[in-house]
């Protein structure tokens, strides 16, 4: 049987709950509008400029860093060109496969044989992998005994290549030693040069030093004649005064002759007028 419908009394719906307050919402809108409606306005003025600007901003610096990446590519285009004019590696633009498939090529220049690492997993799981062969226990055995025996004899290769790297070490130190000891050797020659140029100067010094004692001599000899030529002035300032006086004198005598013969002519002229004159 169909439910009754309950009724409801003293509730109100969700439409009529809308309709009686969305009446009441216009009202205190309108009432709202009335007192801050020019306030509003102006803040809502001033919020649209500020965003204005804000995006004026924003498309500015979208701009710069469009024309920073922009430049930025434009230098990278430049590398690679470079790189690619001037015989660069191939690998500055490959990707990781590509370097791998390097890999493999530089391994296979050395005889390595790599597995098929796809095939092998293609293969049915329930199978046979007809690429791997056969063989039986003993077969196994005896390979594995080869190749363990082959270990032995590699085992014995690789610790005498590590003693002969030890030896090879040893030898080098000893040459490096041996470089010490020239240095050394050489670092005692020109030590040895130093104190013979210290010797030789040493003996120019001496020698200039000899030098100076003999000038010192000769000075004092010199003053010692200086000091006999003072002594010997005032000697013969002594001998040429008396010589001078002496002179005099000689010059005097023969004045005094001079004049005696003189008088001896006038009185010999008297005599003769006397003679003469009969007086």
């Amino acid at each position: 049987m169909p439910r009754a419908k309950k009724e409801t009394k003293g509730t109100l719906t969700g439409s009529e709950l809308s309709s009686k307050t969305r009446g009441r919402k216009k009202k205190a809108q309108t009432t709202e509008s009335k007192h801050f409606d020019k306030p509003q306005s102006i803040l809502e003025n001033a919020g649209d400029i500020a965003e204005k600007v804000g995006n004026a901003v924003n498309t500015a610096a979208n701009t710069v860093g469009a024309v920073r990446d922009g430049v930025q590519s434009i230098q990278n285009g430049a590398r690679q060109l470079r790189r690619s004019v001037s015989g660069g590696s191939d690998l500055v633009t490959g990707d990781t496969n590509h370097a791998l498939t390097k890999a493999n090529d530089l391994a296979s220049e050395y005889g390595l044989e790599s597995t098929d690492l796809k095939s092998a997993m293609r293969t049915d799981c329930y199978a046979v992998d007809e690429s791997i062969p056969e063989m039986t226990a003993k077969e196994a055995n005896a390979l594995k005994l080869r190749i363990q025996r082959q270990n032995n004899a590699l085992e014995v290769r690789h610790e005498r290549t590590k003693q002969k790297r030890k030896i090879v070490a040893i030898s080098t130190e000893e040459t490096r030693l041996k470089g010490d000891l020239v240095d050394y050797a050489t670092a005692g020659i020109e030590t040895a040069t130093k104190v013979v140029k210290n010797q030789i100067a040493d003996t120019k010094f001496q020698t200039e030093q000899s030098k100076l004692e003999e000038t010192e001599e000769l000075l004092e000899q010199q003053d010692i004649r200086t000091q006999g030529t003072i002594r010997l002035t005032e000697g013969v300032r002594d001998e040429w005064d008396l010589r001078f006086e002496k002179q005099q004198r000689n010059n005097e005598k023969l004045r005094l002759e001079i004049a005696g013969a003189d008088a001896e002519i006038d009185r010999k002229k008297e005599e003769i007028e006397a003679n003469l004159f009969g007086i």
